[in-house]
């Protein structure tokens, strides 16, 4: 039943992109409101939902790879909002390195999440104090992230006519990071047969292949790969939402390749 409304939203999400997309309704489009809207529905909010459902499991079970889990969708729902909020000819570069940076971080942590989950994470009473200190950190790297690409600190990821290598390498390690983080889960998902495994290593497979489309783009919104690369991070987001419905509890996540759980 839950791979059916899994794929049942899969499909609704296609076909409403497909059609806003192609009936680019006016109002949307004039006020530049398509890529926030479709980014806050499928993204940011699922984003939310599952940080906020990993804190609270981990203030439960002490696994830290589920508060890894929380952190890395906080950081790529907060910086992916923020990104299309400023597409287009006006602020390009500062949505490019916020996107691309954010996903290299959100990245990061969903690498140490498959990391700890493959090797066989441990509940530990001593981690009971530490999920304020990583949402911190989280929310602390999402202001940095802002603060440096308003400040124009580091290169430029957008040059007038298109990405930079920069961008295009940061990119490139967040897709490395979360087509990784994908495999891992995957193997972990062989032994376990975990339906919370199965759907996130999905959507960070997705998500893999959107920042792949996105890179590929040269920051040409017209483009298709441009275009299809959001798409899948949309399809990335509902697929993220799906691996924690999938379970009644968050904890049900084995704890490593034997499939135990913690």
């Amino acid at each position: 039943m839950l791979r059916f409304v899994g794929a049942l939203s899969i499909v609704v999400l296609l076909i409403f992109v497909a059609v806003l997309y192609a009936l680019r309704p006016e109002p949307l489009v004039a006020a530049g409101l398509v890529f926030p809207v479709l980014t806050i529905v499928f993204i940011t909010s699922s984003s939310t939902v599952v940080a906020y459902v990993a804190v609270k499991a981990y203030s439960r079970e002490r696994l830290l790879s589920v508060l890894f889990l929380g952190c890395g969708a906080l950081v790529f729902g907060c910086t992916s909002l923020l990104a299309a909020m400023f597409l287009g000819s006006q602020g390009q570069n500062f949505s490019a390195t916020i996107f691309a940076t954010g996903a290299a971080v959100s990245g990061t942590f969903h690498l140490m999440c498959a990391s700890l989950t493959y090797r066989g994470d441990s509940p530990k009473p001593s981690r009971g104090r530490q999920a304020f200190p990583l949402v911190s950190l989280a929310s602390l790297l999402v202001v940095l992230i802002v603060v440096v690409a308003i400040a124009g600190v580091l290169p430029a990821f957008y040059a007038g006519v298109g990405t930079t290598i920069l961008d295009q390498a940061v990119l490139g390690f967040a897709s490395v990071a979360f087509a990784s983080s994908a495999a891992l889960m995957l193997v972990v998902f062989s032994s376990s047969r975990s339906e919370v495994l199965w759907w996130y290593s999905l959507a960070l497979a997705a998500t893999a292949a959107g920042l792949v489309g996105i890179a590929l783009s040269n920051g040409d919104l017209d483009a298709l790969g441009m275009r299809a690369g959001w798409a899948t991070l949309y399809l990335g987001g509902v697929l993220l939402a799906t691996s924690v419905l999938s379970a009644e509890r968050l904890s049900d996540l084995p704890s490593g390749r034997d499939g135990k759980p913690a």
